[in-house]
């Protein structure tokens, strides 16, 4: 057992207590009230450091058409990042009258950029043919930013759903990604989370003493409403610098 470096529920209790003074004060916070601070600090490292809070994960989706929403229940999703997904995923797609009239002019006449043909992106000269991987990429490239269409991924906390728009129009697999809370276990440890849980628990504590006064080791003295207070100055330049520590985002929540 770790009281300085805890990964454990039972740790990150005792380490709170020792922080407050335990054993030499008698420090008046109850188990339960420290698992709601310990959780409750957890969950807004999560939600607000996307640095240490979270990891960045890869997963795939099958996206329904006329179907918007997708419901992933708790599966520790905290925001979403960005998707996958294009129109022309469907293989219906590939043989529709623009894509094959593109094909015919971008790789059968060779009208790709530096090809043969004498499109506006080519050299001149006769029809070419398909050569190379490069050539495919420039040409699905291209493909995609005339027939694709671009589509935006949220997840709505309150009913967790993945959230698609525009609606998609035909049956598809999206790569999703998202945003997941990292363990509890693993930010135990973490000095921000250590010390915003003492804050709290400080405000807990000073809370229930109320006007009643306790001694410290040093002989001095507080009442409850100043260990309270001394809590919430602490509480907010502990969460003002997890913020600030927090990478930039630029995903949509619900």
């Amino acid at each position: 057992m770790s009281v300085t470096r805890p990964v454990t529920l039972s740790e990150m209790r005792q380490h709170i207590l020792t922080r407050l003074g335990h054993p030499v004060v008698n420090v008046e916070v109850a188990e339960q009230q420290l698992d709601i601070i310990i959780s409750d600090t957890v969950q807004d490292f999560n939600r607000y450091n996307y640095g240490d809070g979270v990891d960045l994960v890869n997963t795939t989706l099958l996206v329904s058409a006329g179907v918007s929403e997708y419901y992933v229940g708790d599966s520790g999703i905290e925001a979403a990042y960005d998707i996958g997904l294009s129109s022309m995923g469907d293989i219906n797609a590939l043989f529709s009258p623009t894509h094959l009239l593109l094909y015919n002019d971008f790789v059968n006449n060779g009208n790709y950029p530096g090809g043969p043909g004498n499109g506006m992106y080519s050299f001149g000269g006769g029809g070419g043919m398909l050569t190379s991987y490069e050539i495919m990429g420039e040409y699905m490239a291209q493909a995609n930013q005339m027939l694709g269409t671009e589509y935006v991924v949220k997840y709505n906390y309150s009913n967790q759903t993945l959230v698609v728009t525009p609606t998609p129009k035909a049956c598809m697999i999206a790569t999703v990604k998202l945003y997941c809370r990292a363990d509890a276990e693993r930010l135990y440890n973490h000095p921000l989370v250590k010390k915003i849980a003492v804050a709290r628990a400080k405000i807990q504590w000073g809370l229930q003493l109320g006007k009643y006064t306790i001694t410290l080791p040093d002989g001095s003295t507080m009442n409850g409403f100043e260990i309270m207070n001394r809590g919430y100055e602490e509480e907010d330049k502990w969460f003002e610098q997890m913020r600030a520590e927090s990478e930039p985002t630029d995903f949509f929540v619900g």
